[in-house]
């Protein structure tokens, strides 16, 4: 029995200034096929998948879409071929509802020479089915990240597809959601549609994919039959060598006994009555499923929202915070769960991006505030070294990098300022390959130990147990539980389920 190859990539090449990001790449992929895509941050899968968009053009190389050539310069070309995306960055527009966005860039349904609303409506509710609940008349904007996710999936299942290629699909999800990716990744097989599947969740790849490939450095180093394959040998292939060559991140160092930060009945937006406590050193996990108000509670702790009742205290002391200025003054610091619109500066350099923050510590004199670009720029060589930033150097462009390198950059922003005491972490490892993750985690773990408090909220359990003194479980705004190390990813996933307690309930 004959394959047929719905795209054929050979000899890729592409070059940017100072790096260059696919060497020779090549991919091929059936129709049929869920083919996982894997590799460290800066490998250069989401630049294949960008060329493969019509997003970038390629230097070299060749693509085939059912065996004849194509040179794609635009998003619609690659649509019009059948080649539908899903990017990191999810590619809706906030303002336009939801049904307009699933026809986004296709023909509308017409009734006569207008357009109908009334149409678009009833074809979008089929179309977003099997993927989430929302009334497609509603804006965009009003969605929570999930909900936009599952749009912008729904919508490049639809229509006329060849590939749907799916790139971090499930960082957002619950784990009820991502089961609903599976199902349709399953429904597209079963239809001869192919699917190219980009995660650095390795399970994920492991359970939906047919076949791997593996690309390091630009350049494709590896191609896998699934059944080949367990999480050990997948790492290995990825990082290039044994698994066990990842030193482990060990038994974090003990808390101190002085209380840094206390909340006592924060409520406002799904935050109701939460109480936590947090000591010097301390890594508090934030256990809870998409929607329990996580990110919330650190944007609450952050000066971002005004809670609507209970109190902050600082060192025993009652704070109110009125913005995040106010935070930042008074020792905090936040990485947020959207690094690319919540926390980078896209179009300016590592160095702008790394010192802003800090801006004070850089200045000539106190006297005369001009900046010290020296200064800034030693400083932020020294944290690139320090991170293992794959970067040509601080002027580099800052969206230029991949997806770890800028989480990497946003944490150092922190480390270089002198008063950083607690340090909210939203999603640290969101979209950032296994070693990259062990560096960070290691990382935070150094700050603990050097007396920075950490509150850490992550929708991989797993590694929330790992890293954590204590965890404390939010279900639906409200303290499900609380757990004390050594504890497992089960054990939280147990209190996420259940009836919200206090704080310390039973398990």
């Amino acid at each position: 029995m004959s394959t047929h190859h719905v795209v054929e990539i050979a000899g890729l090449c592409k070059q940017f200034p100072g790096v260059r990001a696919l060497d020779n790449a090549s991919l091929t992929i059936e129709a049929g096929e869920v083919h996982g895509l894997v590799g460290e941050n800066g490998a250069g899968k989401s630049t294949l998948i960008k060329i493969l968009a019509g997003a970038q053009q390629r230097d070299s190389g060749t693509i085939l879409v059912d065996g004849a050539e194509v040179s794609l310069s635009h998003e619609s070309e690659a649509d019009a071929l059948g080649l539908h995306f899903i990017h990191q960055d999810v590619a809706l527009v906030p303002r336009l509802s939801v049904a307009e966005n699933v026809f986004l860039g296709r023909r509308l349904p017409r009734r006569g020479p207008f357009v109908s609303k009334r149409a678009a409506r009833a074809a979008a509710s089929t179309v977003l089915r099997d993927f989430v609940d929302v009334d497609p008349a509603t804006p965009v904007a009003a969605l929570s990240v999930a909900e936009r996710w599952m749009v912008s999936i729904a919508r490049a299942c639809s229509g006329d597809a060849r590939l749907v290629v799916m790139d971090e699909p499930t960082v957002a999800l619950a784990d009820a959601e991502v089961e609903r990716v599976f199902e349709a990744v399953d429904r597209l097989r079963s239809r001869s549609i192919a699917v190219l599947f980009v995660s650095h969740r390795l399970g994920e790849i492991l359970r939906i994919a047919d076949t791997v490939t593996v690309m390091k450095d630009g350049c494709t180093v590896g191609r896998h039959a699934i059944s080949t394959l367990d999480r050990t040998r997948l790492i290995s292939a990825i990082i290039g060598r044994e698994a066990g060559a990842i030193e482990p991140l060990g038994e974090p160092a003990a808390p101190r006994d002085d209380v840094v930060l206390e909340a006592r009945g924060l409520s406002g937006g799904p935050l109701q009555d939460v109480d936590l406590t947090l000591r010097a050193g301390e890594i508090l996990g934030i256990g809870g499923l998409v929607g329990s108000g996580r990110t919330s509670l650190l944007l609450t702790l952050f000066g971002h929202h005004k809670p609507a009742g209970g109190e902050l205290l600082v060192d025993g002391k009652p704070v109110r915070f009125h913005s995040p200025a106010d935070a930042i003054r008074a020792g905090f610091a936040l990485i947020p769960e959207e690094r690319r619109t919540q926390g980078l500066l896209p179009r300016r350099s590592i160095r702008e991006n790394v010192v802003l923050a800090h801006l004070q510590d850089f200045r000539r004199s106190a006297r005369i505030p001009t900046p010290d670009r020296r200064a800034e720029t030693d400083r932020t060589k020294r944290e690139i070294d320090r991170l293992k930033i794959a970067a040509t150097g601080p002027a580099q462009i800052i969206s230029t990098l991949s997806g770890g390198n800028q989480q990497k950059a946003l944490l150092s922003r922190w480390l270089v300022g002198r008063k950083t005491r607690v340090l909210l972490l939203d999603e640290p490892t969101k979209g950032v390959d296994v070693g990259a993750k062990t560096e960070i985690l290691r990382l935070v773990s150094e700050l603990a130990a050097g007396g920075v408090a950490v509150i850490i909220a992550s929708s991989d359990l797993e590694e929330t147990a790992a890293i954590a003194h204590r965890v404390v479980v939010l279900r639906e705004g409200r303290t499900a539980g609380e757990l004390t190390r050594p504890t497992t990813e089960a054990e939280i996933l147990h209190l996420c389920y259940q009836t919200p307690t206090t704080v310390g309930g039973p398990p």
